[in-house]
């Protein structure tokens, strides 16, 4: 039996063990489970070591100033987060500064993104000017209008009462409809990823047991 077959074998039984979720929690799926993890952690640790805490341990040794600086500091950083491992309220606070650092960097990171990757970009094209073909002009409009009529459903100032608020609230009405079409088609393109990627698992599964009964 070639290497081939038997990694094709294991990898049809882990995708029976994974399916068998299906008819509830039992050992089979549990087993899959802690196999998942356990490898997906080992894997990490690897390459962390190799990829990251060896070079930095060799560039710190061999002592030059660019290295110092480069790996120094997020050495000194990761030494902060270690007083949080006692349990001591007296040293854990030094935890707070890296921890400070990567949630703001994170959140900066996350909101730059956000302005460059989707809003910027949204308001170009609600901004662009009614050129080309009828098409174009019908799909630069039903934007404008449904970027409009899907902010207005954020808008909660305006008094219910008088006419300015009546409109806002009928632009919102429609706006939240707008969002749950959108909701509607994010959820649809998911489901039919899981879904492919369940028909390709159980092909591969139908293919290994044809390719070892012969069938």
């Amino acid at each position: 039996m070639s290497q081939d077959v038997i990694i094709n074998i294991v990898a049809a039984l882990l995708t029976l063990m994974v399916l068998s979720r299906a008819a509830g929690d039992n050992p089979l799926f549990r087993l899959a489970q802690y196999l998942f993890v356990g490898t997906s952690l080992g894997l990490a640790f690897v390459v962390a070591y190799h990829q990251v805490l060896r070079p930095a341990a060799l560039a710190l040794i061999d002592g030059s100033t660019p290295a110092l600086w480069l790996y120094g500091v997020p050495f000194l950083l990761g030494v902060l987060l270690l007083p949080r491992i006692t349990g001591e309220q007296r040293l854990s606070w030094l935890a707070n500064i890296p921890l400070a650092l990567v949630f703001g960097v994170g959140g900066a990171l996350a909101i730059g993104g956000a302005i460059i990757g989707t809003l910027l970009p949204q308001i170009r094209d609600t901004a662009r000017p009614l050129s080309g073909g009828i098409a174009e002009i019908a799909g630069v409009g039903v934007l404008v209008v449904g970027t409009v009529l899907t902010l207005a459903s954020f808008y909660y100032t305006a008094p219910p009462e008088s006419r300015g608020g009546r409109i806002v609230r009928g632009a919102a009405m429609i706006g939240h409809w707008l969002i749950m079409v959108a909701f509607g088609f994010f959820f649809a393109s998911a489901l039919q990823s899981y879904i492919s990627a369940l028909v390709e698992r159980v092909n591969f599964v139908l293919t290994t047991v044809r390719s070892l009964f012969g069938a």
